[in-house]
C-alpha cells in the first residue's frame, strides 16, 4: 500500500526559505565586496601612477624682482651615468628646513627626467646612474621648504635640457675606458631652456 505524501508544515516552508536566503545573501554579499574591493585597488593603483607621473606639488609664487633663477647643465660622466649641475641665482640649498615653514630664496629642488621624478636634490649637483638611448628631457624645479615649486605669477619656474645618447658614435666607447678624458658624446638637441623661468 502505498503511503500518503504528509502536507508540509508552514513551518518547514518558512525554515527552508530562510537557508536558502541565507546561503544567496553570503554569497551575493562576497561577491559585491569581492567587486567593490578590486574597484577600490585599481582606483588607487591609477591614483598612485598618476601622482607618480605626474608629481604635482603646489606653488609658491614670489614676485619677480625676489624670484631666484636656475639653469641645469647636464654631463656624460667617464665612468657611467650622468653628472648634473644646477645653477641656482638667489637661492640657498636648505634641507635642513625641508618641511617647515617656507622662507623665499631656499629650499631644494626636484629632478625629473622625461617627466618622471628621479628625486630631491639638497645641492647643486647630483649623479645619475642610468643609461639611455636615444634622448631624454631633464628638468629641474627649485622647491621651498614644503615642497611647492618655486613659481612668478603661476608660472613655474624650472630649467630642462634634452641630453641625446648615442654609443654608436665615433669615441663613445673610448670615453668611458678612459676617466681622464674629459670630452663627452653627450650633446643638448633642440632648444635649452636652462635659465628659462615659466
Amino acid at each position: 500500500m502505498a503511503k500518503k505524501k504528509q502536507p508540509s508544515t508552514p513551518q518547514k516552508e518558512l525554515f527552508a526559505v530562510m537557508v536558502i536566503s541565507i546561503l544567496l545573501g553570503l554569497g551575493g554579499g562576497y561577491a559585491l565586496g569581492a567587486t567593490q574591493n578590486d574597484a577600490a585597488t585599481s582606483a588607487n593603483s591609477v591614483a598612485d601612477t598618476e601622482e607618480k607621473m605626474s608629481h604635482s606639488h603646489g606653488t609658491y609664487n614670489v614676485d619677480a624682482e625676489q624670484a631666484p633663477k636656475v639653469e641645469l647643465v647636464v654631463t656624460e660622466d667617464a665612468k657611467s651615468g650622468y653628472n648634473v649641475k644646477i645653477i641656482a641665482t638667489d637661492f640657498t640649498f636648505t634641507p635642513e628646513s625641508v618641511n617647515e615653514e617656507n622662507a623665499t630664496g631656499e629650499g631644494h629642488a626636484h629632478l625629473y627626467i622625461d617627466d618622471v621624478k628621479v628625486g630631491r636634490l639638497y645641492s647643486p649637483y647630483y649623479h645619475y646612474d642610468g643609461s639611455f638611448e636615444g634622448t631624454k628631457t631633464f628638468r629641474v624645479t627649485l622647491n621651498s621648504n614644503d615642497h611647492s615649486e618655486y613659481a612668478v605669477d603661476g608660472d613655474v619656474i624650472e630649467a630642462e635640457m634634452q641630453v641625446t645618447h648615442d654609443s654608436s658614435n665615433n669615441g663613445h666607447a673610448e670615453s668611458h675606458g678612459n676617466a681622464e678624458k674629459s670630452e663627452d658624446t653627450t650633446r643638448m638637441d633642440g632648444d635649452d631652456h636652462s635659465g628659462v623661468t615659466r
